[in-house]
């Protein structure tokens, strides 16, 4: 089913799991209003809107961080001034750092600036003269180490993919030119990502944690995702087989 599809009869289904809401970043309150609809009439929606309220902006890094997560370095602003960029490369202590919505998926409408080249700072000047955006320093493990996804059911750990960029890329999706394959996820990164799914406070039906290593080595989150992660199971042959185990266990306890 189509996301935004009007006049939608959520009562024939027997549930609704979100998988791949396209645009949904770009009106987040028509969506939500869509999951509240789903909810109301009862049908069981997974992950629950809840949790997609308290995901779909990005402003929850700050709330972990502040329950002593280690999260990447942000900083928050309601807008981009061009007289704040140099204080805020200072202030952050990179040379790189990477502009990104509130409010957003896939990399879309995410910058890299660079401190020493002023003129490639206008696209994020002019997409973000009115929004809101975080702002973290480029963290150069990206490149050196990857970006790590852990994806768990129900809970339970399934599987982990390492994600590159591209040369001359900042970006690791797929979509963007990145390379992924799947690994073995060490007992830190799984310390970190479990520490961080557990303030959740409820079973859901997937998860992905998205972490990097920072300049001392330590895992730090970079996002985690709760409302339609790429779930990557063509990189673990049993991962299909146990997401749909764990959907037709939580659809029992409906």
């Amino acid at each position: 089913m189509v996301w935004d599809e009007p006049n939608t009869d959520w009562t024939q289904f027997d549930a609704v799991v979100i998988r791949s809401p396209w645009g949904y970043q770009r009106n987040p309150q028509k969506f939500l209003q869509t999951l509240r609809e789903i909810e109301a009439v009862g049908t069981p929606l997974l992950n629950p809107l809840r949790i997609c309220q308290w995901n779909i902006d990005k402003n929850y890094l700050r709330k972990l961080g502040e329950q002593g997560h280690p999260i990447v370095p942000t900083l928050w602003f309601n807008r981009l001034a061009a007289d704040e960029l140099p204080h805020i490369f200072e202030q952050l202590g990179s040379a790189q750092i990477v502009v990104k919505p509130t409010v957003g998926a896939g990399a879309e409408d995410t910058y890299s600036l660079n401190r020493d080249d002023p003129l490639g700072w206008q696209a994020a000047l002019d997409a973000f003269a009115l929004s809101p955006l975080m702002v973290q320093p480029f963290v150069q493990s990206v490149v050196t180490h990857g970006e790590f996804s852990l994806i768990y059911f129900g809970g339970r750990f399934s599987h982990a993919i390492v994600k590159k960029p591209k040369p001359k890329d900042f970006r690791v999706q797929e979509e963007h030119g990145g390379a992924l394959n799947a690994i073995e996820a060490d007992t830190e990164l799984l310390r970190a990502a479990e520490g961080i799914l557990s303030t959740v406070g409820q079973k859901l039906l997937y998860a992905r944690v998205d972490l990097v290593l920072l300049e001392d080595g330590a895992p730090a989150l970079m996002e985690l995702e709760l409302i339609e992660p790429s779930l990557y199971f063509s990189y673990a042959p049993l991962a299909a087989t146990r997401f749909a185990e764990t959907l037709v266990e939580m659809l029992a306890d409906f």
